[in-house]
């Protein structure tokens, strides 16, 4: 689980993410939404299995992916693509491991690939559906080795991809997801700035959009379940009412309201007032550290193994620049003995 962040300014790119990666596991919690039963035999009673042990029964929508092991210093912000005129960089999301080596790994094949086959590319849309097909390719393939009967329940790989090309007339940034094989651009409007962020952003998006995507849809479901049972009350009232004054309803009449409009909420009318566009890039990159760290720094205080954090990376791109990640660390031997005379 990860935080990336993008932001599209007019100076430039910047991209942000942490450095955790976790080992996850399918957890089922049976006792924690009370939807869980014990399996009954025709009697009624409850059936064990060989053990002796009882059976129960859940909803698959009830198991929660959990954390198990968590490493950092690893990397999920990379170069895809890079000449005079065009460059492409991305983050990454999901899995950590596509055809049995890292994604950071993929990337670097991607690109060897790329310059061994001569490929040239004057816009980032080309690089990024380059991108895409090399990498839903390998990860479909360790989908059907997995044995997983469903690709729905098979945890997939979501990049953010940004950069400038020589035929691009602005920045552009694209959100590719390998569960779906998609590639949707981003800021395709007005000014074509802004902020998108993928993987684990809650608590970034709850400071930017006042909510977040989870929250939005219980409160969407609580309000169609709400509306849903108005109608049904309104219709009995209805019916009880004209009952009462003594009209004789036509024998099978059934009547029922339908719900013409889905229920909508004024998310968005609440958001931040930050002016993307002309954000200099040094507050860019500030803007891109604390979204970044705020998740980074709930997740240390939340229930469970924190599965972002470490260390923050950032990524600058600029029309006619190379891609360059700041303070990025060297690798160190740090721990060096118990004497330290030689």
């Amino acid at each position: 689980m990860t935080i990336n962040i993008a932001l599209c300014t007019y100076d430039g790119i910047v991209l942000g993410c942490d450095s955790l990666s976790s080992i996850t596991e399918t957890a089922f919690l049976p006792y924690r939404n009370g939807n869980t039963s014990f399996v009954l035999d025709k009697e009624g009673n409850p059936v064990a299995d060989e053990d002796g042990n009882l059976l129960l029964k859940f909803n698959i929508n009830d198991t929660r992916q959990m954390a198990t092991t968590v490493f950092g210093g690893v990397s999920k912000m990379f170069c895809l693509y890079q000449d005079e005129d065009t460059t492409v960089a991305a983050v990454t999301a999901g899995l950590a491991i596509v055809g049995g080596v890292t994604i950071a790994e993929q990337a670097k094949r991607f690109r060897r690939k790329v310059s061994a086959d001569k490929r040239t590319f004057n816009k980032v849309e080309d690089v990024a559906n380059e991108f895409k097909d090399f990498m839903y390719e390998l990860w479909h393939e360790d989908y059907k080795k997995s044995g997983i009967p469903d690709i729905q329940y098979f945890s997939t790989v979501q990049f953010i991809v940004a950069g400038y090309g020589r035929d691009d007339v602005y920045g552009r940034v694209f959100r590719i997801n390998c569960s779906d094989n998609s590639l949707v651009e981003q800021f395709t409007e007005d000014d074509h700035t802004g902020v998108c962020w993928g993987g684990t952003a809650d608590y970034a998006e709850r400071l930017l959009r006042g909510s977040d995507g989870l929250l939005q849809y219980k409160v969407n479901r609580e309000l169609v379940k709400a509306m849903k049972q108005q109608r049904e009350s309104t219709i009995n009232d209805l019916s009880e009412a004209i009952t009462a004054a003594g009209v004789v309803l036509p024998s099978g009449l059934d009547v029922q309201v339908r719900e013409e409009q889905l229920p909508t909420l004024p998310w968005d009318s609440v958001t931040a007032d930050v002016d993307y566009g002309n954000l200099s890039t040094q507050y860019a990159i500030d803007f891109v550290e604390l979204l970044v760290n705020i998740q980074s720094g709930m997740q240390r205080f939340a229930r469970g193994i924190p599965v972002v954090g470490g260390r923050t990376h950032i990524g600058v791109l600029k029309r006619g620049e190379r891609f360059e990640m700041l303070n990025e660390p060297k690798l160190q031997h740090k721990h060096t003995g118990y004497a330290d005379e030689f």
